[in-house]
């Protein structure tokens, strides 16, 4: 491998002096390398204060990681260079200010006992439900973060009301306001507006930082942009590192255009590629490129690889995915064999998809660690809906199984008239015998259990959503725009149960299912040295940063990679940016796999069609490439 320091324009970017300046750091590149020593070589060959240069990162431990590699650099001399994140310097010049002495910082926790509070003593948010407080949350953040109005369009719930959103908003900055707390938003905001409003307070920072230098800008927001460019003037010693390639938090309101907007405010800035991609093997580079270079948002760039060692990029189609399950299994016990398992990832591109892969892992003995353990892909009220329905025609008369469907659909039943806890046909029509249009509507409810009894699960589901009228009360409750995404998670489950021959198998698999993932958090709360040693099962979010020597992407099919929700040409560029994000973790290996599935509805993912151009996949059946390529 080529000494790093022979590259000529690492070289450059690390001897940049003074004024602006952009580094293009795609995967593998030594960014990392790059910022430490430029740091060094301004204290050292420039005199510069080192306590008058500020090195922001994302996360804390991005921060103390590039501290360490600079301390472990200036050894034994530890120069008092400011490294942290954002909300870290931005709270830090709030809490220097008389205004914001006395504020603290609100825990996730208790914003969310906060919200939940307003909303429980307002009749007006009767609708909200437990699982409703994550799309609030959200909300409320990407609000307080918004240039502009929010449209009706974006408001979490189908029964919200702008003016339901805006009251909990008011409610809730004024609790903050009155204890004299800030959420992680207010911090952005209200440093952003103590340095607009007061120049003097400006003046003493831009004095403070001289030099700031800015990790992984691809990711940064809009607000915190701003915050750096008042700190930075007017000397302008603004060094940003990124790759707009690895834009991949576009909800947080990051955007490749933020790489594009540096130069139109700093048009006199220097422009740096560094263009060698130590990490990953000659074809995974190639293979990378080939699919984000589609997107047109991005700078064009020519990234030559270090080295080829390892088998590169295997691409393999098969015909179901329990012949791609088995494949990778076979690998992964190679591996274990091998020792070499815990050097290596499967990246999916959801936490659905993880603890799916969990299982088949955990059935087949083969260690491995959940790096984000998800929440029950079984907890959704759709899905807890079905089961009850499954449940009682299975034999069960429980008295909460039956308040949680007995109005879906609309029967019009009050919960009062379920008065024991194991429920009879008999006594609960006898409640309502001055009521003949109810008792009609229980009767029929047990005549839809009578028919389901029996069924094989698939069956089942598609007779509760049918013939019951399941799917029409989702379209009448929540509309036809909100609805759509629901029914599609109905139709993952009624999809999902068809390999099931009874309730029973479906019961004992969610049971086992359910035990994992609390095992899972177990491991993840303990941090034990027997959970570091299998492969490790992540999203395509969280390998961000990370590399392995060897990485699975399994399922690489249209609905998951791009996802169904993936509609507008800027998903489409998000999701490519993920994809090359996922890839480029592989530092020797990677095995890329997609089925057809057993409905012959699935296909390969189009992003495969880039790479099939190079590398050829390698069909399982018998099928020729043309079977399962063609133009999207």
């Amino acid at each position: 491998m080529p000494d790093r320091t022979s590259n000529p324009n690492q070289k450059k970017a690390i001897w940049h002096t003074a004024g602006p300046a952009m580094i293009l750091a795609g995967p593998g590149s030594g960014k990392t390398y790059v910022t430490v020593h430029r740091i060094q070589h301004l204290i050292t060959h420039h005199g510069v204060d080192p306590a008058h240069i500020l090195v922001i990162t994302f996360t804390k431990a991005a921060a103390l990681e590039m501290q360490e590699r600079f301390f472990h650099l200036m050894e034994p001399l530890k120069p008092p260079v400011w490294f942290g994140t954002f909300h870290a310097v931005f709270y830090h010049i709030l809490k220097q200010s008389a205004q914001y002495r006395g504020y603290t910082i609100i825990t996730e926790f208790e914003k969310r006992k906060l919200i939940r509070n307003i909303v429980r003593m307002q009749k007006r948010f009767a609708y909200v439900k437990e699982e409703d407080y994550d799309k609030l949350i959200k909300v409320i953040s990407a609000v307080k973060n918004m240039p502009v109005r929010f449209s009706s369009a974006e408001l979490p719930l189908a029964e919200m009301t702008e003016e339901d959103l805006l009251f909990l908003i008011s409610e809730y900055q004024k609790y903050l306001t009155e204890f004299k707390q800030m959420d992680f938003d207010d911090i952005m905001i209200h440093c952003e507006a103590l340095l607009v409003q007061n120049p003097k307070l400006l003046k003493k920072w831009q004095s403070q930082f001289h030099y700031i230098l800015i990790d992984e800008f691809q990711d940064i927001a809009p607000g915190q942009y701003r915050i750096m460019r008042l700190l930075a003037a007017p000397d302008n010693n603004i060094f940003i590192v990124g790759d707009d390639d690895q834009s991949i938090y576009r909800f947080r309101g990051a955007s490749p255009a933020n790489m594009q907007q540096f130069l139109k405010d700093y048009p006199e800035a220097v422009q740096i590629l560094l263009n060698v991609n130590y990490r990953c093997h000659r074809q995974i580079v190639e293979a990378s490129l080939a699919v984000v270079s589609e997107n047109k948002e991005r700078f064009e760039k020519e990234i030559e690889a270090s080295h080829a060692d390892g088998e590169g990029v295997c691409c393999h189609i098969f015909d179901t995915q329990e012949e791609e399950q088995a494949d990778l299994i076979d690998r992964l016990n190679a591996q274990l064999k091998d020792k070499t398992l815990q050097q290596s990832a499967i990246i999916c591109r959801t936490n659905y998809e993880c603890a799916l892969w969990a299982q088949v892992l955990e059935q087949n003995k083969i260690p491995y660690q959940l790096k984000d353990v998800p929440k029950s892909r079984f907890s959704h009220f759709i899905i807890k809906d079905l089961l009850a329905y499954m449940e009682l025609a299975a034999g069960s008369r429980r008295r909460s199984l039956f308040l949680g469907i007995m109005n879906r659909p609309v029967r019009y039943i009050r919960r009062e008239s379920l008065t024991t806890e194991d429920i009879t046909e008999q006594l609960w029509k006898h409640y309502y015998r001055d009521t003949p249009a109810i008792q009609d509507a229980i009767d029929t409810l047990f005549r839809g259990l009578e028919c389901i009894r029996g069924k094989k699960p698939y069956l089942a589901v598609r007779y509760i959503r049918n013939v019951i009228g399941y799917d029409s009360y989702l379209t009448d409750k929540y509309g036809i725009v909100q609805s759509k995404e629901l029914l599609q998670i109905a139709d993952e489950f009624q999809e999902f149960v068809r390999q099931f021959a009874s309730y029973e198998e479906v019961e004992h698999y969610i049971s086992e299912y359910e035990k994992m993932l609390s095992r899972q958090k177990d491991a993840a709360q303990g941090a034990s040295a027997d959970a570091k040693k299998g492969i490790e099962l992540l999203t395509m979010h969280a390998s961000k940063g990370l590399e392995y020597d060897s990485v699975y992407l399994p399922g690489c099919t249209e609905g998951k990679i791009p996802s169904k929700k993936a509609v507008t040409e800027a998903d489409l560029e998000e999701e490519r940016r993920m994809f090359y994000v996922a890839t480029t973790r592989a530092k020797n290996n990677l095995y890329i796999s997609a089925a057809k599935g057993k409905t012959g509805k699935d296909a390969p993912s189009r992003f495969l069609q880039a790479i099939a151009a190079r590398f050829p996949p390698k069909p399982e059946a018998g099928h020729e490439r043309s079977d399962y390529f063609s133009e999207s």
